[in-house]
């Protein structure tokens, strides 16, 4: 069964490395091609099955433009000859003076909303993204739409949603842009539809026009041009959630890699950072000037350490939140909308067997593996029905070289824990597990127990506490270990082999030895040294706990 398990994981991953992978190499297709030209207006609706992605022809758009020398001469023609702005009977200008809507009254692209709220919409946009998030606003075209305000087409493009295009290099991958959006949204194809349906398009395309105006244009990370885009909808028309309608892709796969994603259904990513940085929008400004220099992943990675967190903390804690939605949403703690949210897919229901349970698997790189271990027929005493395992990878170089689809686990969950294996930790009254990987820094491990609320990243001490044991009348302090990869402050309990706590405080972790520990002087809350014995310390930091034994003998 573990070789059957193994190789079908493997065939599995091996399919999406080949299927999944957003291009890094434009190839010039007749799909393509054709989608290209029906967005474009050349072809009729008789074509609309070639526009795969109803929701951004931001990529196809720009894709076919900036490879246009890759199409046989008589396609490039065809492309040429539409790719032109839109031509449109009349215009108004946006209450703030920024920007200039372009539409029609009569015939097939006439509008079919308010125009006026459409302007209202926009003034809303850029006072949201420019000046209360911090985004420079899209570059000026120098005219090019009759005057330097951004320019706004409003045209039949069903099914599609919205795109922007580039437009004319301003140096350093950079350009200015045009943005076209659809008259009606009135078919079947949107999830959100008629004004409510504009407003969003506008929010999500005109930060395309932020990211590639004023950073980079890159293709191969579209990605994250896109769940940027998509978490500007929210960020901004927080009432309309059109974004509900790409999550099932993303929660139905948390074992794929992160960056091999369309981005519309990680929006949730972006939510999840705005609530675990005290809603602070500073850090998606900061993560595209690093888009200037490096790959979106890696902008990621440094945007949170710059921060004083830990990209392996604040990742692995993120499928922990995805388990907590749908019926099992907590919003005071959780996703403010998770009850809304989609369930996460489990890769496998594991019955528990006596006396333990081995999962043999692998992992892509920036993903997670969801178990469930059921135990519905021992009914242990103090043990728990069921026990939800995510083992996440944390792999960032891995994911950007795409070189992490094949890292192999073991995974072993026993009623009781060998003495003389020291790699089982206690997760449960009385069970213990190992998780066995040749990187394991690049790994978390976190349990929920019962779906209860107290799901923790639960980590083994970087070693044991020091002096041990330790002699008060002795030694000043004891050191107590802190897992390598913790930043900021923590709080340091500790209880009596009796679990009655004798001592709490906030402690800043500090080098000792080249280890980072953080010290105790032996004194409790009473203001007392404390009597021989054996005793328990936990640490804590945000969702991560770190436990031990310290034993006292004061001879």
């Amino acid at each position: 069964m573990k070789m059957i398990l193994a190789v079908a994981t493997l065939l599995f991953n091996w399919n999406l490395m080949a299927h999944n992978h957003l291009d890094e190499q434009f190839i010039p297709s007749d799909s393509n091609y054709i989608a290209y030209l029906r967005i474009k207006g050349l072809l009729g609706e008789e074509y609309n099955s070639y526009i795969t992605d109803h929701k951004c022809g931001f990529h196809l758009i720009n894709s076919v433009k900036s490879n246009i020398d890759k199409f046989t001469p008589d396609k490039r023609e065809k492309i040429q000859s539409v790719m032109q702005r839109p031509v449109k009977q009349t215009f108004i200008i946006s209450p703030s003076g920024k920007f200039k809507i372009h539409f029609d009254t009569t015939g097939i692209h006439a509008v079919q909303y308010s125009v006026t709220e459409i302007a209202k919409a926009i003034d809303s946009v850029y006072n949201f993204e420019v000046l209360y998030m911090g985004f420079p606003p899209a570059p000026a075209d120098n005219g090019v739409g009759g005057d330097n305000r951004y320019d706004i087409y409003i045209h039949n493009i069903s099914p599609l949603y919205g795109y922007t295009e580039f437009e004319n290099s301003i140096g350093a991958d950079r350009y200015t842009s045009f943005m076209v959006i659809d008259n009606s949204y009135h078919e079947s194809d949107y999830y959100t539809k008629g004004i409510d349906a504009a407003r969003v398009t506008l929010a999500h395309e005109y930060h395309h026009a932020i990211q590639i105006g004023n950073y980079r244009y890159a293709n191969n990370d579209v990605w994250f041009y896109e769940l940027t885009s998509t978490s500007m909808e929210e960020f901004v028309f927080d009432s309309i959630n059109d974004y509900y309608a790409y999550m099932p892709t993303f929660f139905s796969r948390p074992d794929k890699i992160f960056t091999g994603f369309d981005g519309y259904s990680q929006a949730v990513w972006n939510i999840y950072l705005h609530k675990i940085f005290d809603y602070d929008f500073t850090i998606f400004v900061r993560q595209w000037e690093l888009m200037r220099v490096y790959p979106a992943l890696e902008c990621v990675r440094k945007s949170i350490e710059e921060r004083g967190k830990s990209f392996k903390s604040v990742f692995s804690q993120f499928y922990l939140y995805n388990y907590y939605t749908g019926y099992r949403s907590i919003p005071n703690k959780y996703y403010e909308e998770g009850s809304n949210y989609p369930l996460v897919r489990f890769n496998y229901s594991i019955q528990f067997i006596q006396p333990g349970r081995t999962i043999n698997g692998n992992s892509q790189a920036c993903a997670a593996n969801y178990y469930v271990i059921v135990d519905s027929i021992l009914k242990l005493p103090f043990q728990p029905d069921t026990i939800v395992v995510i083992l996440v990878n944390v792999n960032v170089d891995s994911a950007l070289n795409w070189s992490g689809l094949s890292r192999l686990f073991n995974y072993t969950l026993r009623i009781s824990s060998s003495q003389s294996d020291q790699n089982f930790k206690k997760i449960s009254t009385n069970l213990f597990t190992k998780f066995e990987v040749t990187d394991p820094a690049n790994w978390n491990d976190i349990y929920i127990v019962n779906d209860t609320t107290s799901a923790t990243v639960i980590k083994e001490a970087a070693s044991y506490a020091f002096p041990m044991p330790a002699n008060l009348n002795k030694h000043r302090f004891i050191n107590i270990p802190v897992p390598k990869d913790w930043t900021g402050e923590l709080d340091l309990y500790i209880y009596s082999a009796g679990m009655n706590l004798i001592y709490n405080s906030k402690k800043i972790p500090q080098l000792f030895d080249d280890r980072l520990v953080v010290q105790w002087n032996g004194i409790n809350n009473s203001n007392e040294k404390t009597s021989s014995g054996v005793y328990f310390y936990f640490l804590i930091n945000g969702e991560n706990q770190s436990l031990g034994k310290i034993l006292i003998i004061n001879e």
